[in-house]
């Protein structure tokens, strides 16, 4: 039988590998864990209700109405349209005499003025306040309208278990004073 010596080729490759392979089962030994599982009993001693606010904004539309004093005005006619076209035409015919040398100037300045002075005579009127009536005046603005809106998200139920006081949620709430199982996972490792 021929021995083998770690100066063979084949040595000095196993060696490390068998170094890697032996390192390696000794870490996957220590990283296995143990969990238990085991129900046990407990009183239910508190239970809160877990709620959750916001804010919902909804568009409204709302009226405002006022009541205001609105001016009755007692109406006569102005002067008369005679007049006036007389009155038009004198200060037509002098305007366009002084601000145009060319002859016929001022009789077509009478006859704009008369034109001018016949409309402004029947478009102003002389207006007096005579007394207010009253009339109610309405305007709609859209406003947001902010509600406070609470939600029931679950419950915190305080549960005496082994001395201790456990809080666990629920989505529906537990009776003060009542029994219920607990599952109970401890798990073992080493460090």
């Amino acid at each position: 039988m021929t021995r083998m010596t770690m100066n063979t080729p084949l040595c000095r490759i196993l060696a490390p590998v068998a170094a890697v392979i032996m390192s390696g089962s000794l870490m996957i030994g220590s990283a296995v864990a143990e969990t238990r599982i085991e129900t046990v009993v407990g009183t239910v001693v508190d239970t809160i209700t877990l709620t959750s606010t916001y804010i919902r904004k909804t568009p409204t539309d709302q009226r405002n109405c006022r009541t205001e004093d609105v001016p009755i005005y007692a109406e006569s006619e102005g002067n008369s349209e005679l007049g006036s076209m007389i009155i038009g035409g004198l200060i037509g015919s002098a305007v366009g005499n002084k601000f145009s040398d060319n002859d016929g100037a001022g009789a077509a300045g009478t006859v704009a003025g008369a034109i001018l002075g016949r409309e402004r005579a029947k478009n102003q009127k002389n207006s007096r306040i005579v007394g207010y009536k009253q009339q109610e005046s309405c305007t709609v603005t859209t406003v947001m309208l902010e509600e406070n809106v609470s939600e029931i998200t679950g419950y915190r139920n305080h549960i005496e278990l082994d001395g201790k006081i456990i809080k666990l949620e629920s989505n529906s709430p537990l009776a003060v004073g009542s029994r219920v199982e607990v599952v109970r996972r401890i798990s073992y490792s080493l460090r």
